[in-house]
């Protein structure tokens, strides 16, 4: 069995004319991604996803080994789905941090049975700090096909204790 968790980077500073893949975190933004850390340990290229990333580790055990795929920026869904086949099976678990709308378009794509409710909730919104957690029965990332994975978690900020998403 395979574990996909699928993680939009957290609430960033508005775009103001500079470089999409400049805008950093803001405060809300890091305190979600602390509580995203800790939610994972107990259950892109961009800087957001960075900041997202380590933070989200920095709640981790130590040994978690991360690394930048700039595949995965604004990937169109065949992209992203090939990025994924592509992942070693040494690792039966897998963090993906990215942006939207690829990321939440692959988390209902990929994701077709689990909770009812989980399920629409993610397919209505997608919000930053949002991570799905997709389990798959088969032992190969190559063998990962559309609609064949069920949404273990569908976890937001509002339902980690901040205030919306």
């Amino acid at each position: 069995m395979l574990r996909l968790l699928l993680l939009r980077h957290s609430k960033a500073v508005p775009f103001v004319g500079s470089s999409d893949s400049a805008r950093s975190l803001t405060e809300r933004g890091k305190a979600d991604a602390a509580r995203l850390g800790a939610f994972i340990a107990g259950n892109s290229g961009a800087r957001r996803t960075k900041e997202t990333l380590a933070i989200v580790l920095g709640k981790l055990p130590p040994g978690v080994q991360a690394s930048v795929e700039p595949r995965l920026y604004e990937a169109t869904n065949a992209t992203f789905l090939r990025a994924l086949r592509n992942l070693p099976d040494t690792a039966k678990t897998l963090l993906l941090v990215g942006h939207n709308p690829s990321i939440g378009e692959m988390a209902c794509r990929l994701a077709a049975t689990g909770d009812r409710s989980a399920l629409a909730k993610m397919a209505a919104k997608f919000p930053t700090s949002a991570l799905a957690v997709i389990d798959f029965d088969v032992d190969h990332w190559d063998e990962v096909k559309e609609g064949m994975g069920r949404l273990v978690h569908f976890a937001t900020p509002a339902t980690l204790g901040s205030q919306d998403d």
